[in-house]
């Protein structure tokens, strides 16, 4: 049974009508039960949206084997429309000034090919330099899908989303009440033929598996620990959402210098998983180069510093040798100009985009 998640009652209108939806008895109201669908008033905004999605999947995680989050969206590119139809492939969110490091993908080979990615945004977003800021991760903006997207990852279900542009790029608080008030029927309406429409094509909602690809794990030139395939095998899977082949990958230039580098096996490997993660989430170079500018002094008394590669963790570990009172003087310069607490920030989500 699936569960279908709205913002707002006025988007699920056409649902409410189309199916027999009896609300079901529970700690908030919101939530109905129908023969084929659980479906879940969540309201705006990803706190709400998160609290909700997960109280409902804790209750029934063992009927509920799909998510999908359906409604309005904004544009954040000239090339989508308002009433355009998208499902969306990934899911971000902004936080404030900052962007949240972890991202979710859409398990459905549809939503594979789609070349859209949504921003869920912690506050409305109406000016052209927010949208223009947003624009450079997704083309288009909501409220509540990666909330929702995380909270189906927290019990491993998989999730789609179906979002239809509610205005242009540059909208209006008049224009989101418009919408609320007027329009609301056309766009719900709308929603529901394009999900009937992919109900029907029983193929396309199956959560595919991905097949083993061993091209890295062939390869002579890397030394992979157990748990690093594992992690290689992830990393491979999400890229392959977004389009991206191992065979591609394994003709990127970036790769082959890696390969072709007087490191050993097990360096190379590193080296390799670094820059898989990279490609999978594009925020995180932004991060790393943050982190750098912030460590050079230490790089350049020759200090290495290693730090929690999922930027999970605010730990920094230094090594240093020290074959001199001069290298010592270095050291100790460089940790005076060195400052752990910008390092923090970082980490914490105080950075450029």
């Amino acid at each position: 049974m699936k569960l279908l998640t709205f913002a707002h009652r006025g988007e699920a209108q056409a649902f409410l009508a189309a199916f027999v939806f009896k609300p079901v008895e529970f700690f908030f109201d919101g939530l109905l039960k129908s023969d084929e669908y659980y479906l879940l008033i969540t309201g705006e905004g990803p706190h709400t949206a998160s609290e909700k999605t997960i109280t409902v999947l804790a209750k029934f995680n063992e009927e509920i084997t799909e998510v999908l989050n359906i409604g309005v969206a904004g544009s954040l590119t000239n090339k989508l429309k308002k009433q355009d139809l998208v499902w969306v492939r990934t899911a971000y969110a902004h936080h404030a000034e900052r962007l949240e490091f972890k991202s979710f993908s859409s398990l459905n080979p549809k939503d594979m090919k789609s070349p859209n990615d949504c921003m869920t945004a912690f506050s409305r977003v109406l000016s052209n330099e927010e949208k223009k800021k947003l624009s450079h991760f997704a083309s288009l903006v909501d409220r509540e899908l990666w909330a929702v997207a995380s909270a189906a990852n927290l019990f491993k279900i998989p999730f789609r989303a179906l979002k239809i542009i509610s205005d242009d790029l540059t909208p209006t608080e008049a224009d989101i009440c418009k919408f609320v008030k007027e329009e609301a029927p056309l766009f719900s309406e709308k929603l529901l033929t394009e999900f009937k429409t992919t109900e029907t094509e029983t193929e396309a909602l199956k959560v595919l598996p991905i097949e083993k690809e061993n091209i890295f794990l062939s390869d002579k030139a890397f030394y992979f620990t157990t748990s690093q395939e594992r992690k290689l095998q992830s990393m491979l899977d999400g890229l392959k959402l977004k389009g991206i082949s191992p065979e591609s990958l394994m003709k990127n230039e970036s790769i082959q210098k890696i390969k072709e580098t007087e490191k050993s096996p097990k360096d190379k490997t590193r080296l390799l998983l670094l820059f898989l993660g990279d490609q999978l989430n594009p925020i995180a170079v932004k991060i790393r180069a943050s982190l750098e500018e912030i460590l050079s002094p230490l790089s350049d008394a020759k200090i290495t510093s290693t730090f929690d590669s999922a930027f999970e963790d605010d730990w920094l570990n230094l090594s240093v040798r020290i074959q001199s009172s001069r290298d010592l003087e270095k050291v100790k310069n460089s940790l005076k100009i060195f400052s752990y607490e910008d390092f923090k920030k970082i980490l914490d989500g105080q950075f450029d985009v």
